[in-house]
């Protein structure tokens, strides 16, 4: 990978860095997170494919590499069912056994 490859990558992560710190400010109703997420896979992708060089290497390497996002995919997916199924019910407090 040249100088000006990775120099036109930071620059592009430090944009996004940007983009994403005036995101924080700005009040944009029900497009906040979606606005965050895709700055936040853009940045993940200019990472994997220059950075990790993704683009240039063969498919075993793609293939674990996409293997991997598939297993965060499940854990956020079993992590989110976990927390989106709890309740707020409390625990009954026995009267009867003296404090």
């Amino acid at each position: 990978m040249s100088a000006a490859t990775i120099w036109r990558c930071w620059l592009a992560l430090i944009l996004l860095l940007a983009a994403t710190t005036a995101s924080a400010f700005v009040p944009l109703g029900n497009f906040n997170l979606p606005v965050s997420l895709t700055i936040a896979v853009v940045k993940a992708l200019i990472v994997l494919l220059f950075f990790m060089e993704l683009r240039a290497s063969r498919a075993l390497v793609r293939a674990f590499a996409a293997a991997g996002f598939f297993w965060l995919l499940i854990m956020i997916t079993l992590t989110g069912a976990d927390y989106w199924h709890r309740t707020d019910a409390r625990a009954p407090i026995d009267q009867t056994k003296p404090r």
